[in-house]
Formats: C-alpha cells, structure tokens, sequence
C-alpha cells in the first residue's frame, strides 16, 4: 500500500492520511445518520449512491464553500433543492428527485449521478421497497429534514 506524502506547511508537518481518514469518517457518518433516519436499513446499491452523492456535494463544498461552516453549505442546498422542488410538487418543505438534479446540475455535476439513482436514494430514505418508478406517477420526496440528515 502507498502512503500519501506529508506536507509541511510552516513548521506544521499535516500527514495526508489523517484527512483521508477523516473524509472517509464524515462519509460514513452521513451515511450512518441516513440509515437511522430510515425505517429500515438502506441497500449496498443505495449506500453507494449516497456516498457518490456526498463526494460530489463535499467536493464542490471544499472548492467553493471553503471559508464557510459545512452546516451553512448544507443548509443552502437543501433549500436550493427544495425551492425547486416546491413549485414541481406545490408543497413547501420537501425535496424531490428533481430538485437534487436541478442543485447538481448547477454545481456542475449534473452528469455524475442518473435520476434512477437520485430517486433510488429517497425511496429508501422514506422506506418504500420498490424502486420502480415506471408504474407509479407519484413522486418520491423527502423533508428538508432528512436531506440535512443525509
């Protein structure tokens, strides 16, 4: 195995592998946090789909959010997603498929995540077993709640 090489950034030596174990453990307590938001536990193929979907979101965070709290970044693209959300679903409060799209597609990473694994991701966090969209025209939504929590 390789080791990442240290830096040295004014007498401070930062050892690379300490930030990678740290990112690796932000990643999964957010995943942890959404299986316990969700009634039962989330599927390998869902916990995938939501760690790409944090890589992506603490990417851009790192890169543009850098002086900021993680809290506020979260807040701002719950909101984000959940304004477009609302006028597709008319109801306040909630985040769609669509809505995370619309955010990804802002941030410049529209083409990193399908709509099949967006919607994926909420059915589980609301507990529903089938993954189908194709039968039912219903939308799947979260609350701006469990989004934070993701």
């Amino acid at each position: 195995a390789s080791r990442l090489p240290n830096f040295i950034l004014e007498d401070v030596i930062i050892d690379t592998s300490d930030i990678k174990n740290t990112m690796n453990s932000m990643i999964s307590a957010s995943i942890f946090r959404a299986v316990k938001a969700s009634s039962r536990p989330l599927s390998t193929t869902c916990t995938r789909s939501l760690g790409r979907l944090h890589d992506i979101l603490e990417t851009y965070r790192a890169s543009h959010y850098s002086q900021e709290m993680p809290g506020r970044f979260r807040k701002d693209i719950v909101r984000t997603a959940s304004k477009r959300s609302s006028p597709i679903l008319s109801s306040p409060g909630i985040v769609s498929a669509e809505g995370i799209e619309h955010v990804l597609n802002n941030i410049g990473a529209g083409d990193q995540m399908s709509h099949d694994e967006i919607e994926t991701i909420l059915r589980e966090i609301v507990g529903e077993a089938s993954n189908n969209t194709s039968d039912n025209n219903e939308k799947c939504v979260i609350s701006e709640e469990q989004m934070l929590d993701l």
